[in-house]
């Protein structure tokens, strides 16, 4: 895949698939769920997130690989 992401895409990417913030967590991580999983995701900055927690994300949301690189071709 070799790809990164800011964290503000991650979170668009997630509202565009039913996802909605749910609170923060400590500040630095934001909880976002569809009603049956939520994930946190991590706010340092501006920092991008990589490829190993993508596909973390990816996996724990069920979401496929093709929807993100549509996503991503916008």
């Amino acid at each position: 895949m070799g790809l990164t992401m800011k964290p503000r895409e991650m979170i668009k990417f997630l509202e565009e698939h039913n996802y909605t913030f749910i609170r923060a967590k400590g500040g630095s991580h934001h909880i976002y769920g569809n009603g049956k999983h939520s994930i946190p995701i991590p706010i340092h900055g501006n920092k991008d997130f990589g490829e190993q927690f993508i596909r973390i994300v990816l996996k724990e949301t069920g979401i496929n690989k093709a929807e993100l690189f549509k996503y991503l071709k916008r």
